[in-house]
């Protein structure tokens, strides 16, 4: 399981936007990524 996927199962239920926001700042995510994480986990 990717980072990405991790990120679209647990986001928003135990995972915040500020632990999709760290990810992206360590560079385990890129931004757009993180907005497909955004869209996915607030219904599309």
């Amino acid at each position: 399981m990717t980072v990405l996927e991790m990120a679209k199962q647990y986001y928003p239920r135990l995972w915040s936007r500020a632990r999709i926001e760290a990810l992206v700042a360590a560079g385990r995510l890129t931004r757009e990524e993180a907005e497909q994480v955004y869209e996915a986990g607030d219904g599309g």
